[in-house]
């Protein structure tokens, strides 16, 4: 017979044991949608999720890495996601089912999607570059051969309305199709086209190895008539410098931030905890990646709204005093937006 002496350890052990895996289990289990590795959505994500655990001991975040459009809107439909990093027009697309995202990423009986928004972040710069150094505002492009139509993609929608804002004829444009930037990348060396709307990245230096590249001028207020032309679609002024990826020029152009959105449902109150760690320990955020996650600041949350942001998040900000009437306008103008059914 054991004596009580050893007997009572036993049960202390035991009792910590089943203690420990009682507050395991009690916590929150969220799932985070982001791209692959090596992506800036990834990054993004890793670091914040890193914060969020060592900051909510109530919630375990695990990012999944996963094409963070069609199937992530999927999944956030039948709440098999939490949360996910995507651009705000693609936020938009989903929530409104607005086209060209319905077919696009073949959202037939998913769009509209319930989701809501937390926040924006870094952003992504587009642009028109060129070849041409006579191209230097968008109504320069008249008469030109330019890289517009990527078939399947939503870019040429924007495009289009950009060529609106900026005052230039689409009809007066050869609308050279591509299927990928490679294939823009050697139709600039060969001469097939002489500009092209695209991400700013690493493609335009390999370019500028072969011919100079210039940067296209889009004004402040043609992106602001952009922002008129696709209201929800979140596009921000940016710039580009002389010598950045090679480019011989610089000068304004445009970029869509990237957002937080989360499934319709998820609790406010774990969506205020959310919002408030990750501003709160923006300084800890930015240490883990300054290249992605610097402009994950309280200052630039609200820049652009592409679906409602969530009462959680509302709450945090409010009481941050970031909450303004003018914001509150564009929140209450989606809430009250026609979707499509």
């Amino acid at each position: 017979m054991l004596h009580w002496k050893r007997i009572v350890p036993i049960v202390l052990t035991l009792c910590l044991a089943l203690t420990a895996a009682g507050t395991a289990s009690a916590r929150t289990a969220l799932t985070f949608g982001t791209m692959d590795a090596g992506t800036s959505t990834y990054a993004a994500g890793a670091a914040l999720a890193a914060v969020w655990n060592n900051h909510l001991p109530d919630y375990t975040v695990t990012q999944q890495p996963m094409q963070v459009t069609g199937p992530a809107f999927r999944l956030l439909k039948v709440d098999e996601l939490d949360l996910a990093i995507t651009t705000v027009w693609a936020i938009h697309g989903a929530y409104t089912g607005e086209d060209p995202f319905w077919d696009t990423w073949s959202l037939e009986g998913v769009a509209p999607v319930p989701i809501q928004q937390i926040c924006t972040g870094n952003d992504m710069r587009y642009g028109f570059f060129t070849t041409d150094p006579s191209i230097k505002t968008l109504k320069d492009l008249e008469g030109k051969k330019v890289y517009i139509t990527q078939p399947g993609a939503e870019s040429d929608i924007q495009v289009k309305a950009l060529l609106e804002a900026g005052g230039a004829d689409y009809s007066k444009i050869t609308d050279v199709s591509f299927s990928s930037i490679a294939e823009v990348q050697q139709g600039l060396k060969e001469g097939r086209a002489v500009a092209v709307y695209w991400t700013a990245s690493t493609w335009i230096q390999d370019v500028a190895t072969n011919k100079p590249m210039y940067t296209v001028e889009i004004t402040n207020e043609e992106v602001a008539k952009l922002n008129e032309l696709l209201p929800g679609w979140g596009f921000v002024p940016e710039k580009m410098e002389e010598g950045e990826f090679g480019l011989s020029t610089g000068g304004d152009t445009l970029a869509v931030p990237f957002g937080l959105y989360v499934r319709e449902g998820l609790d406010e109150e774990i969506v205020y905890n959310l919002t408030k760690t990750m501003y709160e320990n923006h300084d800890e955020v930015v240490e883990l990646n300054p290249q992605y996650l610097t402009d994950w600041s309280l200052d630039r949350a609200l820049i652009a709204i592409g679906a409602p942001i969530h009462p959680g998040a509302i709450r945090y900000y409010q009481e941050a005093g970031v909450w303004t009437d003018e914001i509150n306008a564009q929140n209450e103008a989606l809430l009250a937006l026609q979707r499509r059914e």
